[in-house]
């Protein structure tokens, strides 16, 4: 009796004090508002059940099970209007709502009648009991028509739910209590028959209401499989503990009286007191143990993510280490898909770095300033789609919209943040498990503190990235530098060549050259072979004055003393056509020039800009003429962000691979001996790198080569800059 009376109280209590908190959180959310009034309902009924179980007199009983019946008969409707209004479905089915309203209205007019309650008496170990009326078959099939109704709606819901995630499991849970909460009440009614069932699962009922408000409050929801076994361990212990001193009195009463007499109840009691001691003990065995075979596969993966967060420490390639880590997730814990972002100093924004099973539409980056990166760094935990999206439904218009539009654009069952110091390096995007399972409390738990680890490693992936950045840099600088004093040395070898030819070759060579002129200047008086040989040495000084020319000319440093101005490259190249049009024409050589624009400044000059062209388009000719009798040579600009390219093409016999890297060394030449000094192309990229430009050559033997110099564009501004300075 006393066992039966605390059950109806507990779950009194139990329905009051949640029904109260979860209106009170929310009061306008309408599955708030439902909930409060279906533990109303059950609140009459378990203060009811109470107060009847305590009665003396059977008018004091009849009085209490009148406001039971009240209760009963107003939990269908509430139940079922709170089922449908959390399927958001309560609209559409405004009538069949209404309907069972007034049905319940209907029947609470008769809860004083004899055709609810037509007497009451003692049954089994009550002494007060009620038995059926005839409107209360009726009342009972309309009862368990609606509770049946409601959960097929949930099942049905469910089976059409897409996808995996939590809304599905949620729907499980709402049915799991939905079904042990009335299975539980509906232990009452067969005594009301005389059926001797005693209502054991009362109890239930408060587990039931529990559930509800768990499943309306936490949308975090524990796995469905650990709350139906705890619940069932707890149950069956309850009952243990609770039912089996009571059924072993209701057997063995006399055998008690025998042994212990007047204190027979003492038995019992004891047998209580060594249940309720070891009943805790008991209930921690046999969770740890189903557990332990429940979350198997949970543990399995959370022990490679802790023992992989090591691993990660010791990747120093960024990228290697990103690719690991979507490997790590996908292979241990399984999942749909996944996607890594990386935060850029220089971009501003996070950038997808690495990702698996990624759809055509993932973003490629997402802002600094997005509201999904604000709500990482501002919470520092993991966002969970199905709980944002339900949170926007209960609060349409707030900023869990717009994560709820977010959240899908990036594909995200769970978006995890990597912080370090509570700097947020990398946002991993985490889909659905392939297993359909939801992602735990235990989950997200253990993915934060992994995040942790992650946003480490990136740390230092990046420093080790940098630290070997710089060195490449300084390592470039240095081959750099090392080339630069190769090319002194150089220049500083070929200077004090030319210095010297000019002093001791240049005074010879004008003796040599005026004295055969001056015997050329009476040639009626010499004989042919006489005369031949005069010209022959007319020309070879000529040749070799030449070469000293050349010799001072590359001695000297470009743009040192020249005049600097703007200068229009266009009309660079149509001065050099003018100029070697004609003697290209006698050696059946066409150059063509192609200018999409009319403006290609640089800041330079000129004179030199054109020695360069000139240089190379000679040796241009002299390649075609090397295979061909005729040709062309195309010169064309180009404008490019912050250059300007000349390319010059030809027909010609091409350079070897194994010489392209040594054209532009001094005295290098591809030409027969006596046909070149290899001074002409060491003379222009001298020339242009003074300018601050670079030339190259592409070439491929007997198809032609082409030449390609790039000059800095000179802007406007620039040029004001320098006229004032």
């Amino acid at each position: 009796m006393i066992f039966y009376a605390l059950s109806g109280l507990i779950n009194g209590l139990t329905s009051t004090i949640f029904g109260l908190f979860v209106y009170l959180k929310h009061k306008r959310n309408p599955v708030n508002r439902s909930y409060g009034l279906l533990s109303l309902g059950i609140a009459v009924w378990g203060y009811s059940y109470f107060f009847w179980q305590i009665s003396r007199t059977p008018h004091e009983a009849l009085f209490w099970l009148r406001w039971l019946t009240v209760g009963s008969i107003f939990i269908p409707s509430f139940f079922l209007n709170f089922i449908f209004t959390f399927l958001r479905i309560q609209k559409e089915r405004r009538k069949t709502i209404n309907l069972v309203f007034l049905s319940s209205v209907f029947f609470s007019f008769f809860y004083a009648s004899p055709l609810l309650i037509k007497d009451i008496g003692p049954k089994l170990i009550f002494r007060f009991w009620p038995e059926a009326g005839a409107l209360y078959s009726v009342f009972l099939v309309f009862f368990f028509a609606c509770v049946i109704y409601a959960c097929y709606m949930m099942f049905s819901v469910y089976r059409k739910s897409a996808g995996t995630g939590y809304i599905k499991n949620q729907l499980k849970l709402m049915l799991f209590a939905s079904l042990l909460g009335f299975i539980g009440g509906s232990t009452n009614y067969p005594l009301w028959y005389n059926f001797p069932v005693l209502p054991a699962g009362t109890i239930l009922v408060a587990i039931h209401v529990l559930i509800l408000a768990y499943a309306i409050v936490k949308y975090r929801l524990m796995d469905i499989a650990i709350v139906i076994t705890r619940t069932t361990i707890f149950a069956l212990l309850f009952a243990l503990v609770l039912g089996l001193p009571f059924l072993i009195t209701a057997w063995s009463k006399g055998w008690f009286i025998e042994l212990l007499g007047a204190n027979w109840w003492l038995g019992p009691l004891a047998l209580m007191a060594v249940l309720a001691a070891s009943g805790p003990f008991i209930f921690f065995y046999l969770e740890k143990k189903a557990l332990s075979i429940l979350l198997h596969e949970q543990h399995r993966y959370q022990d490679i993510l802790r023992h992989a967060a090591v691993d990660m420490t010791r990747i120093r390639n960024l990228q290697k280490l990103l690719d690991f880590i979507i490997d790590l997730f996908n292979d241990a814990v399984r999942i749909t898909h996944s996607a890594i972002y990386l935060f850029d100093t220089n971009a501003g924004m996070f950038l997808l770095k690495a990702g698996f099973n990624l759809q055509k539409s993932q973003p490629d980056s997402i802002a600094e300033n997005n509201t999904l990166i604000i709500w990482l760094e501002e919470h520092k935990e993991p966002l969970v789609y199905e709980e944002i999206k339900r949170k926007s439904e209960d609060n349409p218009g707030s900023i869990y919209d717009e994560l709820t539009q977010q959240l899908e654009s990036l594909g995200a069952a769970v978006v995890l943040p990597c912080l370090l110091e509570g700097k947020l390096l990398d946002v991993l995007i985490l889909g659905d498990k392939v297993s359909g399972k939801i992602y735990t409390a235990e989950d997200l738990d253990n993915f934060s503190e992994l995040g942790r680890e992650v946003a480490l490693a990136t740390e230092n992936a990046l420093l080790y990235g940098y630290i070997e950045e710089e060195i490449r840099q300084r390592s470039k600088q240095l081959i750099e530098v090392e080339n630069q004093l190769v090319q002194a040395e150089k220049m500083a070898t070929v200077g004090t060549l030319a210095g010297g030819v000019a002093h001791e070759i240049n005074n010879p060579l004008a003796a040599i050259l005026t004295n055969a002129q001056m015997l050329l200047a009476d040639a009626s008086s010499l004989d042919p072979d006489t005369k031949e040989s005069l010209e022959l040495i007319e020309e070879a000084t000529k040749r070799c004055r030449a070469i000293v020319q050349k010799l001072m000319t590359y001695a000297k440093k470009p743009l040192e003393g020249a005049y600097i101005s703007e200068v229009d490259l266009s009309k660079v190249i149509h001065s050099v056509i003018s100029f070697l049009g004609y003697e290209f024409e006698q050696d059946n050589i066409k150059m063509t020039a192609s200018f999409r624009e009319n403006d290609y400044t640089v800041l330079g000059n000129q004179n030199e800009l054109e020695q360069v062209v000139i240089n190379i388009v000679l040796n241009a000719r002299d390649a075609i003429k090397q295979i061909k009798k005729s040709g062309r040579i195309r010169i064309s600009l180009l404008k490019e962000e912050k250059w300007i390219k000349i390319q010059i093409e030809d027909e010609g016999i091409g350079i070897p691979k194994d010489a392209i890297s040594k054209i532009f060394d001094p005295f290098f030449t591809t030409k027969e001996v006596g046909k070149g000094v290899g001074l002409g192309l060491s003379i222009c990229q001298s020339i242009v790198e003074k300018h601050s430009g670079t030339i190259s050559v592409q070439s491929e033997l007997n198809k032609g080569s082409c030449f390609t110099v790039r000059l800095p564009r000179v802007r406007k501004e620039s040029v004001l800059k320098s006229a004032v300075g």
